[in-house]
């Protein structure tokens, strides 16, 4: 990877003071990287493309902010663009035209950073969209590594500052207990260090349809109100995002001493695989190296493909997976 040659060391009084531009205060900065996490399943992906959508329009946040009508760079490992993405966007009233997608998959090795940061030079983001980070991870890279993870951090922040870019990376849970919010996101923890803000998207403690934003890292502003929305079904259509406005619920409200509260990994293996094969089979080794980013071990996906019948085919040189109803 390369990336802008810097001095070693310089003198303070060479530097210019700058104030911190927010894309959404105090929970998004520009030019700076932002973590978005939470449990699968739970609307990570369904926030993600609604903030896309008000930059695209220039519309209005949750507690009325405006936002300046601009670009963005989405970039989903997990969502189709033509099957998913598109029509979520145009249910949810956002200009396609300022949303830019990857056409084909992007490795976040030297030679896709080298072409992201070309892509955000050429046509800026206001917004740029990671989801998930660890998809993006190039074969062969463990996670928990930190002279892994740092090295692409520090490219993804260059990549910010180049851009004056909001750069929002998205990351699930781990399934084990932490007594702080901020140990919650899997790989290592040079993420959540790399980051200057951070939030938790999760259910509401006494209603599962009630989706929370919660302020869980705050460096550069003082922690953001929780903020409140619920996905709503539409009759023959997509679903849309309705804001339910502001919380009183804190990240100590969610989090006890013995840590969150979470799925069992069967369960998370299951759901898992409910969604990533629901539009048909699937070749094994994607299937695997999916499950992988998600800390799914090997030993729980197998209980997980006996739990759900999940089948399994050969199709030319390679094994496939399917749901059982899509055979």
């Amino acid at each position: 990877m390369t990336s802008k040659k810097k001095e070693l060391f310089i003198d303070l009084d060479t530097i210019d003071p700058k104030e911190v531009v927010w894309l959404w205060e105090p929970f998004i900065p520009f030019s700076m990287i932002t973590i978005m996490e939470g449990d699968p399943g739970v609307g990570k992906s369904f926030l993600a493309m609604q903030l896309a959508v008000q930059v695209s329009i220039g519309g209005e946040l949750p507690d009325g902010q405006k936002v300046g009508r601009g670009r963005v760079l989405y970039l989903s490992a997990e969502d189709d663009a033509a099957y998913t993405i598109r029509p979520r966007i145009d249910a949810m009233g956002g200009d396609p035209s300022r949303i830019r997608v990857q056409g084909d998959f992007l490795s976040l090795d030297e030679k896709g950073l080298n072409a992201l940061m070309r892509e955000v030079k050429r046509k800026p983001p206001d917004l740029l969209i990671l989801d998930p980070l660890f998809a993006y991870i190039p074969a062969g890279q463990d996670i928990y590594k930190p002279n892994v993870i740092r090295q692409l951090l520090s490219f993804l922040k260059d990549i910010a500052e180049a851009g004056e870019t909001a750069v929002v990376i998205i990351r699930h849970l781990t399934k084990a207990k932490h007594s702080k919010a901020i140990y919650q996101g899997g790989g290592s923890m040079d993420v959540i260090g790399a980051a200057r803000s951070a939030f938790l998207v999760c259910e509401h403690p006494n209603d599962s349809s009630t989706k929370l934003i919660v302020h869980i890292k705050h460096n550069i502003a003082v922690r953001g109100q929780t903020q409140s929305y619920e996905i709503v079904g539409e009759d023959g259509g997509w679903a849309s995002l309705n804001w339910l406005g502001p919380s009183d619920i804190t990240i100590d409200d969610l989090i006890s001493s013995e840590g969150a509260p979470r799925m069992s990994a069967l369960d998370e293996a299951t759901q898992f695989l409910r969604v990533f094969l629901k539009n048909g089979s699937e070749p094994s080794t994607k299937v695997e190296k999916e499950a992988a980013t998600r800390d799914i071990s090997p030993k729980t996906l197998e209980r997980a493909y006996k739990a759900l019948g999940v089948l399994s085919k050969k199709k030319g040189k390679s094994w496939f997976r399917a749901l059982p109803d899509e055979e």
